[in-house]
């Protein structure tokens, strides 16, 4: 009789490390892309501004897919939660933001997730990651001129990373 693999339990501050973990990567990934950033636009944007602004818009797409994974409201806001503390930690840690600074980037994330909710609230009918992408880009940049390349390019990438999200919550 074959053996049974016991199920280990993650707990959700882990499960909140491994999003922290993914969505660090994709934006590095990305970030590392200096042809598509190019492609799209971005080479002048401030380096600093487009970490922050891809990890934004990363962490609000592994949170979309994650509270639909994760049915256990308790479970996923304490994983959410770490994900977001991981985040300030790193940037206390590594890139000198202070109390003050840590304060300011929480109010801006939560005011990007609000605005990436409500496009795709006022645009129910689109595709809600083409509105979120052109939403962040319209964040990033003034010009319109590579604005629909830039949207093609970017809505690739976060479509890859969204359909790779149950994967890896699947391994846990």
């Amino acid at each position: 009789m074959a053996e049974e693999k016991a199920k280990s339990f993650v707990s959700p501050e882990e499960t909140g490390g491994v999003l922290f973990y993914l969505v660090g990567s994709k934006t590095d990934e990305l970030l590392n892309e200096k042809e598509t950033i190019e492609k799209m636009g971005l080479q002048d944007v401030d380096r600093d501004d487009l970490y922050i602004e891809t990890t934004i818009l990363h962490m609000f797409v592994v949170i979309k897919q994650y509270t639909g994974w994760e049915k256990d409201e308790v479970r996923y806001t304490k994983a959410l939660d770490q994900m977001h503390f991981l985040l300030f930690h790193q940037l206390k840690e590594y890139s000198n933001y202070d109390e003050d600074d840590i304060e300011a980037l929480h109010e801006h994330i939560f005011k990007r997730y609000d605005r990436y909710g409500d496009v795709i609230e006022q645009n129910y009918d689109s595709n809600w990651l083409t509105t979120i992408v052109e939403c962040f880009l319209d964040d990033l940049k003034d010009e319109d001129e590579e604005k629909e390349s830039a949207i093609v390019l970017m809505s690739k990438h976060i479509d890859r990373f969204y359909k790779s999200i149950p994967n890896i919550l699947n391994s846990l």
